[in-house]
């Protein structure tokens, strides 16, 4: 079983992810309401926390995003030496953010290309594109993935993102297990 660790806001905490993600061991340490330098600052406590993950996947922003704060993919970058040099071999992953509603789609893709530039300056890291999944399998009146507030998942959204954490897992280990 591939032990994952999440690290996050809210969407992080809020996912029932022994539901949406079988056969992965999350370690689940998502904070409703976190900023990404509130991440950043507890960082090194949730890696002495967790030693050991197969993975880890990082995904924040949302809440810097929703006060007008644009430019905390800067603290991405040295977040995520930290986490290589915390776990030299683990495979990284880093969530673009999702095509929320209240925001601009210019501002969502402005930030997700720093994020996308950040995980490629950085050897085994994996931007994980969220944008493609949600807008072609989230319809906003069959299939909304997202709540009435426009910025929390709903189970359609978190099936979305699981299945992009999913397949990004599979690609990662090639349908084996680590050991």
């Amino acid at each position: 079983m591939i032990k994952l660790l999440m690290l996050g806001d809210s969407l992080v905490e809020w996912g029932d992810w022994s539901k949406h993600l079988p056969g992965v061991a999350v370690i689940n340490r998502g904070i409703a309401g976190e900023m990404t330098e509130e991440l950043s600052a507890r960082l090194m406590d949730e890696i002495d926390d967790c030693p050991d993950p197969d993975a880890v996947l990082i995904q924040s922003g949302t809440n810097n995003l929703l006060m007008g704060y644009m430019f905390f993919p800067a603290i991405f970058t040295t977040m995520m030496q930290r986490l290589r040099l915390c776990y030299p071999q683990t495979p990284l992953i880093l969530c673009s953010l999702t095509p929320m509603p209240i925001v601009s789609a210019p501002d969502i893709e402005q930030v997700n290309r720093e994020l996308a530039q950040v995980a490629a300056n950085l050897e085994n890291c994996f931007f994980l594109d969220l944008v493609g999944p949600f807008t072609e399998q989230c319809l906003p009146i069959t299939h909304p993935g997202f709540l009435n507030d426009n910025v929390h998942l709903s189970t359609r959204g978190y099936q979305v993102w699981a299945g992009a954490i999913s397949r990004c897992l599979q690609e990662l280990f090639q349908g084996h297990l680590p050991s």
